[in-house]
């Protein structure tokens, strides 16, 4: 139930999935509280099963990024089932929102691996661990101010290292695409889902610009300054560095790294708030 073999197969199994009914909170509960505390094997199914149409929608948005939609599904599907071996039902806040960015993390793991790519910066990483911990705590994804605010970075910093863990969604809307009943259905049962939370096309391509604009402003500092931000903040494919360490690492005083960063970072600012893309 939980893998579509292949393309001939992907529309029976989503006319299957259709007949699972959407859980209210208290069903959704009851069935989180067996798989906590009793690892209740037919609890994590009904619980799987009721939100197996939300991979799909995200799977949708995942297309053309070389992998098909069933495999895109099947990837999914893998997040899903961690998702449901993770949830805590106690912190109050609904699976579907909980699930999606382990749904979306398995469905990227899956692109990379098949264009044989894995995130390099250590600032991916560290975006990645503090994520999953405020996923585990607050039960959604954190937006990117909060996740700025968390690690003490600019948000256009935390735009770029964000890029390397989530894919662009495709910015075209797919379940509209045919017009047979059960995809108007299904779309319809998708949209009714509760917190279902995913970025509008507006945020993706905000921050598409934003990634763009920094890579461009960093290009127009010095190649010192562009040295010294990239090593501070953990940019590329540096480790984050203290002031300190890097002061010891390029042979200069820890005081002026400080001025280097300071200055760098005030061009920084000027040259994203004026430029035009």
């Amino acid at each position: 139930m939980f893998r579509v073999v292949n393309e001939r197969a992907l529309r029976q199994y989503l006319e299957e999935i259709s007949r699972y009914k959407l859980l209210t909170r208290k069903e959704e509960f009851e069935l989180a509280k067996k798989v906590r505390e009793e690892n209740d094997p037919e609890a994590k199914e009904k619980l799987i099963c009721a939100n197996l149409r939300i991979v799909v929608y995200i799977a949708k948005k995942f297309q053309h990024q070389g992998l098909s939609l069933s495999e895109l599904i099947n990837a999914g599907n893998e997040g899903l089932i961690h998702a449901a071996e993770k949830f805590d039902e106690r912190k109050g806040y609904r699976f579907n929102t909980y699930s999606v960015w382990w749904i979306k993390r398995s469905i990227f793991e899956a692109i990379n691996t098949q264009r044989g790519i894995v995130p390099k910066s250590p600032l991916a990483k560290r975006l990645q661990r503090e994520t999953t911990r405020f996923i585990q705590h607050h039960g959604r994804e954190p937006t990117l101010s909060e996740l700025a605010r968390i690690m003490k970075l600019d948000e256009a910093v935390v735009s770029l290292g964000l890029s390397e863990l989530i894919p662009p969604y495709s910015l075209d809307e797919t379940f509209g695409e045919g017009k047979s009943s059960f995809v108007e259905s299904f779309r319809l049962d998708i949209e009714k889902a509760n917190n279902l939370i995913t970025p509008s096309p507006e945020e993706i391509f905000r921050k598409k610009v934003q990634k763009e604009k920094l890579e461009k402003s960093l290009a127009r500092l010095n190649p010192r300054e562009r040295e010294v931000l990239k090593r501070n903040f953990g940019l590329d494919a540096y480790e984050p560095q203290s002031l300190e360490g890097i002061s010891r690492m390029m042979n200069i005083t820890r005081e002026r790294v400080r001025q280097i960063k300071e200055n760098a970072l005030r061009k920084l600012k000027s040259i994203m708030t004026s430029q035009k893309l």
